[in-house]
């Protein structure tokens, strides 16, 4: 009992002790207002203080996005109220949908903005006062970002140890608190766009077995084909998972398309079915994610996801990345498939519901888009003789690849609009 109200008398003596220090230092420069500008893409947010003073700021994923700005002790007076507070909230606009303030530690104020979108500090910096009387105005100019990027840069920073006020100090703290890092790329997704081609089975997998074609040669003809129409493009980078007839594990061809910073992973393979008048081509993109084993496998020996390095997160950190790299893998994998399937009925016979979502491992990787093709039926006559053709093998090929052409230039008119 007597330990019980021991805390709480000195917790009651800190809040007082740092009540004093607020209202008692005319010294610490005054916080008086909170404005914002801009929309939900791009967002100013003006602080006018009193005087010039030492900042920083952070962003935090879990629990909500937010940024968070730390400065020394100060008197909050937002919206010219007639007395200091310690703590308080308001409004926001644009990206922002409400702020905090208070006093965090003895030495550190802190303020908390709630993000209704993924941003990133474009700009910060403090403008002295254009007359005389007039506030410094402390401006952080946010922009938009992917969710991804966000997460993997987010985090608590280390206890704030604020320089004396009056000297402009704007830095980003080194990264020492766990917190993911960027990896360096290799330059390729910089330049031209990097397709890695599966041929399905192979080697001691035979896959379906028709009465002319087993599913493995077909499989193979094909990723040569589609591999030399996109080269001759000049637009990309081609990769094949296995050239010759082996036999290469699922979990390494999506290791594989991981490693090699895949913009995009095409896997070709041919069905079968007990009812032989089954035909038509179909695409099959991932409906969700792998068990806890699975993921384990495809993340093994690379803890990255698009180039953050996830290896020294925070527990929870990583799950974020990987949740979120999947959903924004998952519908850029529609997409294509959208654009695929009308080019590909132009060329042959389609199942009904061409477009289907399956589990499928080859589709796992969290940060490639990917998209399975089941060319056609080998247990059917008419779609085995076309597979059996490289006459229609090389037709099906181009309208893949004009369905990749389709694809990175919708991509980047996304990009650039935003």
């Amino acid at each position: 009992m007597h330990g019980i109200l021991f805390r709480v008398l000195y917790g009651i003596g800190t809040i007082m002790l740092m009540a004093s220090q607020v209202f008692a230092n005319p010294s610490v420069a005054d916080v008086t207002k909170v404005r914002f500008s801009g929309n939900t893409e791009q967002t100013r947010i003006v602080i006018e203080t009193r005087q010039e003073l030492d900042y920083r700021w952070f962003s935090l994923a879990q629990n909500g996005l937010r940024l968070v700005l730390d400065m020394p002790v100060v008197k909050w007076q937002i919206d010219e109220t007639k007395k200091p507070v310690l703590s308080g909230s308001g409004e926001g606009y644009g990206a922002v949908s409400r702020y905090r303030f208070g006093q965090y530690s003895p030495t550190t104020s802190r303020l908390v903005f709630d993000l209704r979108e993924a941003m990133e500090v474009e700009k910060d910096f403090f403008l002295k006062p254009a007359t005389k009387g007039a506030p410094y105005r402390l401006v952080l100019d946010l922009r938009k970002t992917d969710p991804i990027t966000f997460a993997a840069e987010a985090g608590f920073r280390e206890p704030f140890t604020p320089r004396p006020v009056n000297i402009s100090y704007a830095s980003t703290p080194k990264n020492t608190s766990g917190v993911p890092s960027r990896k360096k790329y290799s330059g390729l997704r910089h330049g031209r766009k990097i397709i890695v081609i599966d041929a399905g089975h192979g080697g001691k997998d035979p896959g379906t077995v028709g009465k002319r074609q087993r599913e493995k040669n077909v499989n193979l003809r094909a990723a040569k084909a589609l591999k030399k129409i996109l080269e001759k493009r000049g637009n990309y980078t081609v990769r094949l998972t296995r050239s010759t007839d082996v036999y290469v594990p699922l979990v390494d061809r999506v290791k594989f398309a991981r490693s090699q910073e895949a913009d995009l992973l095409i896997s070709l393979h041919s069905d079968a079915a007990a009812n032989t008048k089954a035909r038509g081509a179909s695409v099959y993109t991932r409906i969700e994610w792998a068990g806890k084993r699975t993921k384990k496998e495809i993340m093994r020996g690379d803890r990255s996801i698009i180039g953050v390095d996830i290896a020294s997160a925070r527990p929870g950190v990583d799950d974020i990345l990987l949740n979120l790299s999947q959903r924004q893998t998952q519908n850029e994998s529609a997409i294509f498939a959208e654009i695929l399937t009308p080019r590909l009925a132009r060329v042959g016979p389609m199942l009904a519901n061409s477009h289907r979502d399956k589990n499928l491992f080859v589709l796992l990787a969290p940060d490639v888009p990917s998209v399975l093709i089941e060319m056609g039926f080998l247990s059917n006559r008419y779609d085995e003789a076309n597979l059996g053709s490289d006459r229609y093998i090389r037709k099906l090929m181009w309208a893949v690849g004009d369905s990749v052409d389709a694809y990175f230039k919708q991509s980047a008119r996304l990009h650039a609009a935003r």
